[in-house]
């Protein structure tokens, strides 16, 4: 028994649904499916229940169910007939590439989404390449069933490090992404150990070579730290949202946890605001807390409107020379509400670049906009005095613009 089996069979424990549990949340998708099989739908569960690597959640558990219409413009009696159904819990439209719904009951959260057949090697919605997803990684478990439980490890330890989830706002792994990798590597532990050193898989040989792939795929495609081919599709990335921040924070977590294995590397820490004071004052920095809100749709384009206005206030920090120690972003889907936390080093007196000393006309009408200006290098320059507040205060008449509002800021 290596190191890891100790801690990987307790946390699997942990993290595995009863046959009860499964037996609940199929019966209740089943009533839905028969319901929508009533009025002709072609509808049948999908995802990762489908393909048995659905793992625990503290909230309710999300359960896919796909609608299959032969076209596009079939999709808009979808919310007819749902409306009309006697299903209960509350129905939600929800709005992205393509709409989908959402039913909340009890304990579960049904995702109704209609995909759309696709012809062979062509892709008019990412939506619809889910059923063959669903189908490529069911037949490779079916071929290696203990694969099943190195998937829901991966999960999990992803969703601990913050590093699971396509959405824009997280740019992270998708559960489609792990189960991939985990299945090109071999397991969970392998996947640790493997990710960091290969950046171009094809796990389905699409292409002679890795320079085809880069000389082949979109150049947007191939622009993030890791290029993963679809085995069901070889001109798109799976990891294409993945983002460098992400993707180095993974790294690093799964290094730690190779080195000295733990059961609290797959444990979901909230922000210490005690331990961030703490940190910005041994860097001699200042630690500031945002609270954000929006009237976006709850979901990804509400955090990602909310991400975006926080990394705006950063690069304009940056672009003032404040050093930025760190920056945390958390996002309340309860709520529809998000935390931003930034600790920066100020700097007060920045040294604002005119002018060559050579051009005497540039530098006289200079010197009447500006004091304090002296030479440096070359070139004419004066100093300007901030304040953090200010950069903020500017930031904050953006707030409409971005339909994004600060609530509240507080500097510790």
């Amino acid at each position: 028994m290596n190191k890891y089996n100790l801690i990987l069979e307790k946390q699997l424990k942990k993290i595995s649904l009863s046959k009860q549990e499964l037996n609940s949340l199929k019966s209740i998708s089943d009533k839905l499916i028969l319901e929508l099989k009533k009025n002709n739908l072609n509808a049948f569960i999908g995802g990762s229940f489908a393909k048995e690597t659905i793992i625990k959640k503290k909230g309710k558990q999300d359960i896919d169910i796909f609608v299959v219409f032969k076209n596009e413009k079939k999709i808009n009696q979808l919310g007819l007939i749902l409306e009309k159904i006697n299903f209960p819990g509350e129905l939600n439209k929800i709005h992205g590439s393509r709409d989908y719904y959402q039913i909340n009951y009890d304990n579960i959260v049904l995702e109704i989404i209609p995909i759309v057949e696709k012809e062979s090697g062509k892709v008019n919605n990412v939506t619809d390449i889910s059923l063959s997803h669903v189908n490529y990684i069911s037949k490779k478990l079916k071929e290696n069933k203990h694969l099943i439980d190195e998937i829901k490890l991966a999960k999990s330890f992803m969703q601990a490090c913050d590093c699971y989830g396509a959405e824009s706002y997280i740019s992270g792994f998708s559960g489609y992404s792990i189960e991939v990798l985990v299945i090109y590597f071999k397991g969970f532990i392998n996947f640790l150990k493997g990710t960091k050193k290969e950046k171009i898989i094809d796990i389905e040989n699409y292409f002679k070579n890795k320079k085809m792939i880069l000389y082949e795929l979109n150049e947007s495609k191939i622009k993030s730290p890791l290029i993963v081919i679809d085995p069901t599709f070889k001109y798109r990335n799976i990891c294409a949202g993945l983002s460098f921040k992400t993707y180095e924070k993974f790294i690093s977590t799964a290094n730690n946890f190779l080195k000295k294995p733990s059961i609290n590397y797959f444990e979901k820490k909230d922000i210490d605001l005690s331990q961030l004071k703490i940190f910005a004052i041994n860097k001699k920095a200042r630690l500031i807390r945002f609270n954000f809100s929006t009237e976006k749709q709850r979901g990804d384009i509400g955090a990602t409107k909310m991400k975006k206005f926080f990394d705006f206030i950063i690069e304009e920090l940056k672009r003032n020379e404040q050093e930025i120690l760190e920056d945390l972003f958390e996002y309340n889907k309860q709520e529809n509400s998000s935390k931003g936390y930034i600790i920066v080093r100020e700097k007060n007196v920045l040294e604002i670049k005119g002018p060559p000393i050579n051009l005497s006309e540039k530098i006289k009408a200079f010197k009447k906009l500006h004091k304090n200006t002296f030479e440096k290098k070359g070139y004419i320059y004066y100093k300007k005095n901030i304040k953090l507040g200010e950069i903020i205060n500017f930031c904050k008449s953006f707030e409409k613009d971005m339909d994004v509002f600060i609530e509240e800021v507080i500097y510790y």
